[in-house]
């Protein structure tokens, strides 16, 4: 599946800068598509569109969520994990031609600590959520091909994190993960922060980085957005059908 990864900073739907994200999303072809900080209205119309609650913590402001995922299949086994303690509104998934796609907006480093509800130290929304979502994949059921998408809020490898919190992140990783957005991808080197993660069952090729600035000059997020093909290993190994 032709898949898009990308964090659109709230990006209005009907907007210039909304227009051509939405335009450059489409470009891509996708089948996939998982936004971060964005409103279903950037999104293709034909096709089968969940979400994470609209309850993260701050004021709600209508069709704003935090992580969406948009396929051009039905999904089954839809769930926002509420029986977990991840912090509010900041996951979903489901399964699509047979991929289990777990979309995630991981919270960045000052979530809630001088904004929102403020009562957070720096960095610990971030680490509860890599507990809960450990906690998550020893759960899941470990025959379904997993992604795990969307903004992962760290650069791989480590950058200017702090060292727990990176070593937090590989441990997470470690269950049976790899990342493919990791390394200099970017332009002048630049690293991401919004991710794709799989286990060995999938591959994710053709890796293209989406620029934040469009050819025109307009600034169109503050991540670098992704687009490549997620494709069951099984089937590339044989007749090389994607997914």
């Amino acid at each position: 599946m032709k898949t898009v990864v990308w964090n659109t900073q709230w990006a209005v739907p009907g907007s210039k800068r909304g227009l051509l994200l939405s335009e450059l999303i489409q470009q891509q072809q996708p089948e996939l598509i998982c936004l971060t900080e964005a409103q279903a209205g950037l999104l293709p119309r034909d096709g089968h569109v969940i979400e994470s609650s609209p309850d993260y913590g701050y004021p709600i402001k209508p069709g704003r969520r935090k992580v969406i995922l948009w396929s051009k299949h039905p999904w089954n086994e839809v769930s926002q994990h509420e029986q977990l303690n991840f912090p509010l509104g900041r996951i979903v998934s489901g399964i699509t031609r047979g991929v289990r796609m777990l979309g995630v907006c991981i919270p960045w480093n000052a979530a809630h600590v001088s904004s929102g509800r403020k009562d957070r130290k720096n960095w610990e929304d971030h680490l509860l959520y890599l507990d809960a979502l450990q906690q998550l994949l020893t759960e899941l059921d470990q025959q379904v091909p997993l992604a795990i998408t969307g903004d992962f809020n760290q650069r791989l490898p480590r950058s200017r994190q702090p060292k727990y919190a990176y070593e937090k992140m590989n441990a997470v990783l470690s269950l049976g993960l790899t990342v493919h957005t990791s390394g200099n991808l970017g332009p002048e080197g630049a690293q991401l922060i919004d991710h794709m993660a799989t286990t060995s069952d999938l591959q994710f090729n053709g890796l293209t980085v989406l620029d934040r600035v469009s050819t025109e000059g307009v600034r169109l997020s503050d991540h670098f957005g992704v687009a490549g093909c997620l494709q069951q290993q099984s089937l590339e190994m044989g007749a090389g059908t994607p997914s």
